[in-house]
């Protein structure tokens, strides 16, 4: 489920604000190059699988597990964008909607929608790197002690060292490495993060992350100061903090924007070869450079007379596609022509990057219930819906989306290329995060957007021993909005959040199998229902998702409830996930909210209002409840690698 730091930034009928620029463009690109399926294309009836699934609880429970297994495992690598680990996630869901029986000879013969389509690096066998000290003494440098990373560039280099500090340049703190320290022409060593960690100056974000402490900034900052290589080195500060172990190196794959263009290596090396280097060389450690600048705030850059570093660098380059999985069960008689969707989304944050909870970390984030637990109850339901046999019944698309997490890319461009009329689509069904079934407690998205749809999930409910919490509208950080944004009936399963959520620590271990299983089983009954009855939708139904888990904070939509004027509870209308060291990461913004006319999407995350920081959704209550009406309020967020202040206004 998309709801963190990360971007929800789709275009969804001007109900989501609109994606960057970078994402825009990506989009387009496929548009222009994957029309929607041909005739030829669409996919041919074929006889009804033969083969029936057994339904009995340990069965059902087997195969959510084996399948759980082999999503949520360390080596699919957390399904990241463009990864071998979403590839092969892709290529699962294929072969078992294949083996369910399902037609999935749809796109020029295959089960994938290709949306969008990058150039990927890997690393190749041919690396190597050498310090040469003043005094002519050849350093190699073991495997074990640097890594390459994706942003470089292929081939060799022997080039002078210098000493670039922390490679920031931000005149608003007051702060460059570069201002008196020509970097032309060198290989400049730069630490990670950024000074004074502890907050103690409250420049940059303090004790958290400012946009000069993402790698990405670094990178850019030394290109264009011209220097010819950069060699990144972890900061004592972040070794210090508990649980980061040893001087570990990065992954190879680190995420940069989208119309980066490498040129320069880049590598990450260990702290204990450089401070070799400048030990030799009569400089400070690095340990007493930091404790320095931390203190004064007062950059240091130098060159390192007389030493080089040489090297080879080897990577190789391969297409990657990011693509929807569609399988189809073919309807019956005088229904046949009419469609109902069930989906969910495979995809997830890989090693984390802009979308986690835990952005100091690059460890795997295997997102065993989002949205793993999702997909694997798409997998199981595909397998009980193949014994449907009744004489008029409605056909059945099962998809798989990806690119969710980066705003419903997927299933936006499904709605916007659907391998059926759109207009024959009569129901959405979508699992996200179905993982963690607590006191058998189910909420429920969407019952409200069909008029027979209530009485069909309250009995499907009971039967299971569900309790549903029921939330009305079809809007949300899912999948299904794209489709309710077609105004198609819309019906969404979520069993909460927790706090595992976006981070490397939601793992199989939490998945609740028996619970996934009974969901799965009340979502037969109500399909059971959406493939052969009348489904009336209702135009315009209230709410979204936004309601439940705001309405008790003060935040949601305006024209909250009215005490005296002094306690009046403003309508902020944005939903919020767990707070960062950094800030409040906004989920979503309420159509027409305050938030929404400030100019704040989903994806910011907030880091102070009027000057104070915001770091829990208590403090957020709080200053919201006390804002005066009818004054402009300063709000600084962070949106992707920009920081910008906003202003956010209560009407009176």
């Amino acid at each position: 489920m998309k709801i963190s730091a990360a971007n929800l930034l789709l275009l969804l009928l001007g109900l989501i604000p609109c994606l960057t620029g970078c994402q825009q463009q990506e989009t387009s690109a496929a548009d222009r190059t994957a029309a929607a399926p041909s005739a030829e294309t669409a996919p041919v009836e074929k006889p009804r699988p033969a083969v029936h699934f057994d339904v009995a609880n340990a069965a059902v429970e087997s195969r959510i597990a084996d399948d759980l297994d082999y999503l949520a495992s360390d080596e699919r690598e957390g399904r990241g964008p463009y990864s071998d680990g979403l590839e092969e996630a892709s290529q699962y869901i294929a072969e078992q909607f294949e083996l369910a029986g399902l037609n999935t000879r749809l796109i020029e013969g295959k089960p994938f929608q290709v949306f969008s389509k990058r150039d990927r690096v890997n690393l190749g066998e041919q690396n190597q790197l050498q310090l040469v000290a003043a005094d002519g003494t050849t350093i190699e440098v073991p495997q074990s002690d640097y890594q390459p990373l994706s942003p470089t560039t292929t081939g060799t280099f022997d080039l002078p060292l210098a000493f670039a500090g922390y490679g920031i340049t931000s005149p608003r703190d007051g702060y460059d490495d570069f201002a008196n320290f020509d970097a032309k022409g060198k290989a400049v060593v730069v630490l990670r993060h950024e000074p004074d960690q502890t907050g103690k100056t409250q420049k940059f974000a303090g004790s958290g992350n400012s946009k000069f402490a993402y790698l990405s900034t670094k990178i850019v900052n030394a290109i264009e100061h011209d220097a010819a290589a950069i060699l990144i080195v972890t900061d004592e500060a972040a070794l210090s903090k508990p649980g980061s172990g040893d001087d570990k190196l990065l992954s190879f794959q680190i995420r940069m924007p989208l119309d980066f263009e490498s040129k320069i290596p880049v590598v990450h090396i260990k702290r204990s070869m450089i401070d070799a280097m400048l030990k030799q060389a009569g400089k400070p450690s690095l340990a007493e450079w930091e404790r320095k600048v931390d203190q004064d705030l007062k950059p240091d850059s130098f060159d390192l007379a007389g030493v080089q570093v040489r090297g080879e660098i080897d990577v190789e380059t391969s297409k990657r596609t990011q693509k929807n999985v569609l399988g189809v069960l073919p309807g019956r008689g005088k229904l046949a022509s009419e469609v109902v969707v069930v989906g969910a989304h495979y995809d997830h944050l890989g090693r984390g990057g802009s979308g986690s909870l835990a952005p100091w970390t690059k460890d795997i984030h295997n997102g065993a219930d989002d949205n793993a637990s999702g997909t694997v109850a798409l997998l199981e339901t595909v397998r009980q819906c193949v014994a449907f046999d009744g004489p008029d019944q409605r056909t059945m698309l099962f998809i798989a989306f990806a690119a969710e997490e980066q705003g419903l890319i997927g299933s936006e461009y499904y709605v916007r290329h659907p391998l059926f009329d759109i207009e024959n689509t009569k129901a959405m069904l979508n699992y996200d995060m179905v993982g963690r079934l607590r006191k058998e407690k189910l909420t429920l998205y969407g019952f409200d957007t069909a008029k027979e749809f209530e009485g069909w999930v309250d009995a499907a409910a009971e039967k299971q021993g569900i309790t549903l919490a029921k939330v009305p509208g079809g809007y949300g950080p899912s999948d299904h909005a794209s489709f309710y944004g077609r105004g198609i009936p819309v019906m969404h399963d979520f069993t909460g959040f927790h706090s595992q959520y976006h981070r490397p620590s939601d793992d199989i271990e939490h998945i609740n199998v028996p619970g996934i299983r009974k969901i799965v089983a009340m979502n037969i009954d109500i399909l059971k229902h959406l493939i052969v009855d009348e489904i009336h939708p209702v135009v315009g139904s209230e709410g979204s998702m936004l309601d439940i888990y705001l309405g008790g904070l003060g935040l949601g939509k305006p024209g909250g409830e009215k005490k005296d004027p002094e306690q009046t509870r403003r309508a902020l209308g944005v939903n919020v996930g767990d707070p960062t060291t950094s800030g409040l990461p906004i989920v979503q913004v309420t159509k027409g909210g305050v938030a929404e006319v400030a100019g704040l999407r989903g994806g910011d995350l907030l880091l102070s209002w009027a000057g104070q920081k915001v770091q829990s959704i208590e403090r957020l209550r709080d200053i919201v409840r006390a804002a005066p009406l009818g004054e402009k309020i300063p709000v600084r967020i962070m949106r992707g690698m920009l920081e910008l202040e906003l202003e956010v206004e209560f009407p009176k």
